[in-house]
C-alpha cells in the first residue's frame, strides 16, 4: 500500500495512554514511598520525573501547573485521549484521609475541558476501574464505580463528547483484571455499566486485544486496538519481567505496528507515568538508582544516562505512524 494511502487510514486510529493520579507532596505518608508490591512490601519509587521549568522531582498529581505541563507535552506528542488509573477503589484515601486519586482526576478532567475550550488541540480521557471488584470476587463493585463515574464524570460539562473519550456513542470505561467473557458472564445489575463502552485489561496478557496491563510477548495488533510498552518490573512480583534494554523493547513493539497490515481503531500505551511498575515514557532522572537497585536505569543504545529516551521515541514513532511509514 502506498504511503499516502496508509496515512489516510491512519487518520481514524486513536492513541490512548494511561495515566497515573495518585502522586502526592506529604512529606510523611506520602505515595512516593509508602507504594507497596501484591506482597504488602514497601518499593519506594525513585524515579524524579520532569517538572514544568526542566528539573527533574518528584511532584503532585493536583498541582496545576504539572497538570498543565503534562496536557502540553502530551498534546505536542500526538497522544489523543488519557486513561486515568482509578483501579484501585475510586474513593480510596491517603494518609491525610483524602479521595487523593478521585480529586486528582477530578481536577485533571476539568483541566482538560478548559484545554479544550482553549482551542488548543484536543486531548480527551477516559477511566480505568476493577482491581477490587476481583479481588474481592463482587462484581457489583464495578456498577458502583460506573454509577460514580456516571454522575461525577459524565453527566457534568467535563464529560462531554468534546473532552471524554466516546466510542460507539458511549464513554468509554476500561475495566481492569477482569475479561470480557467473565463480565458477560455475570448476571448481576448493570445499570450504569451498560452506559459504557466497555474494553477490557489484565494483569499480563498472553492474548492479543487486551488494554494493557503488561504485555510478556510485544505489542500485537487487532482491528481495535493494539497496546505498547516500553517495560515492566515490579519488584519481587513471580510473573516475568519485560526488560527495557536501553529501548529496544519500546522500539520493537513500536515497529511491529508499523509493520503490521492491520490498521487498529486504537493504540494504547501503558504508560504515561506509572514509575512503580516500571512501565512510564514520561522523561524522568534515572541517575540516583541505587547500584544494587534491580530496576534498569534509562540509558540510550550507547549506554548513556537519557531521560528524554522514551518520550522522544514516543514522538518519533506516532509521527511515523501518522505518516504511513511501514518498517
Amino acid at each position: 500500500m502506498e504511503q499516502a494511502n496508509l496515512a489516510k487510514l491512519r487518520e481514524k486510529t486513536r492513541v490512548g495512554a494511561w495515566y497515573s493520579l495518585w502522586y502526592d507532596d506529604l512529606e510523611e505518608g506520602s505515595f512516593w514511598d509508602t507504594v507497596k508490591n501484591d506482597f504488602g512490601e514497601p518499593i519506594p519509587i525513585r524515579y524524579k520525573p520532569l517538572l514544568p521549568g526542566g528539573t527533574f522531582d518528584r511532584y503532585d498529581s493536583g498541582d496545576e501547573a504539572v497538570i498543565q505541563f503534562h496536557l502540553d507535552e502530551i498534546s505536542k506528542a500526538g497522544i489523543d485521549f488519557l486513561i486515568f488509573d482509578q483501579t484501585n477503589n475510586i474513593d480510596v484515601v491517603n494518609f491525610e484521609g483524602r479521595p487523593w486519586i478521585y480529586e486528582n482526576s477530578l481536577k485533571t478532567a476539568q483541566m482538560i475541558q478548559k484545554w479544550n475550550e482553549a482551542g488548543n488541540k484536543p486531548i480527551k480521557y477516559c477511566s480505568a476501574i476493577g482491581v477490587y471488584a476481583t479481588i474481592l470476587q463482587d462484581y457489583t463493585i464495578i456498577e458502583s464505580e460506573a454509577k460514580k463515574l456516571w454522575e461525577r464524570f459524565v453527566e457534568q460539562p467535563w464529560g462531554t463528547p468534546e473532552h471524554h473519550e466516546y466510542v460507539n456513542g458511549k464513554p468509554l470505561l476500561v475495566l481492569f483484571t477482569i475479561t470480557k467473557e467473565q463480565w458477560e458472564a455475570w448476571d448481576g445489575d448493570k445499570t450504569y455499566a451498560d452506559r459504557f463502552e466497555m474494553r477490557f485489561s489484565v494483569g499480563h496478557a498472553y492474548d492479543p486485544g487486551f488494554w494493557g496491563w503488561v504485555i510478556p510477548f510485544g505489542a500485537t495488533v487487532t482491528e481495535d486496538v493494539c497496546c505498547i510498552i516500553p517495560g515492566w518490573f515490579k519488584l519481587n512480583h513471580p510473573l516475568e519481567k519485560v526488560y527495557r534494554e536501553r529501548g529496544r523493547t519500546y522500539q520493537e513493539n513500536w515497529e511491529r505496528l508499523l509493520r503490521d497490515e492491520t490498521v487498529p481503531d486504537f493504540v494504547v500505551i501503558n504508560s504515561i507515568n506509572e514509575y512503580a511498575e516500571q512501565t512510564a515514557i514520561w522523561p524522568a532522572d534515572t541517575s540516583g538508582f541505587p547500584e544494587d537497585n534491580p530496576v534498569e536505569r534509562w540509558l540510550n543504545p550507547e549506554g548513556e544516562e537519557d531521560p528524554y529516551l522514551y518520550w522522544n521515541m514516543t514522538k518519533k514513532y506516532i509521527e511515523k505512524y501518522r505518516r504511513g511509514d511501514r518498517i
